[in-house]
């Protein structure tokens, strides 16, 4: 699945960088700066809650623009985190496609 998002996101002329190692998340983003930074809710053995929440108390990540996405209504939990939009799955690719945009074009990520 992520793998066609990527796709879809090139296609779209995004850049997709794909982090399928849960443990290098942070190190990823740390490494590859994306505007936006897309990620399930459920990722193996380890939630986004908990990756999104050491993200956010990293001082050089914290201002990363996060979408978490689910196919559980886990957006209470999500925006708790701190994500900056949640979608449900299955969604349009024009919600993700709109949500990236509006994140990319404000100036805080966060509404």
């Amino acid at each position: 699945m992520a793998r066609m998002l990527g796709a879809l996101l090139e296609f779209e002329g995004y850049r997709a960088v794909l982090c399928p190692a849960t443990e290098r998340v942070l190190d990823c983003i740390r490494e590859t700066r994306p505007d936006v930074v897309v990620m399930d809710f459920h990722l193996g053995r380890v939630r986004a809650p908990g990756l999104l929440q050491a993200l956010r108390a990293d001082p050089d990540l914290r201002s990363a623009r996060v979408i978490i996405v689910s196919g559980d209504d886990q957006e209470v939990a999500a925006r708790a985190a701190g994500a900056d939009r949640f979608l449900l799955k299955p969604f349009a690719m024009e919600e993700l496609l709109e949500a990236i945009r509006e994140l990319i074009h404000s100036e805080s990520g966060r509404p």
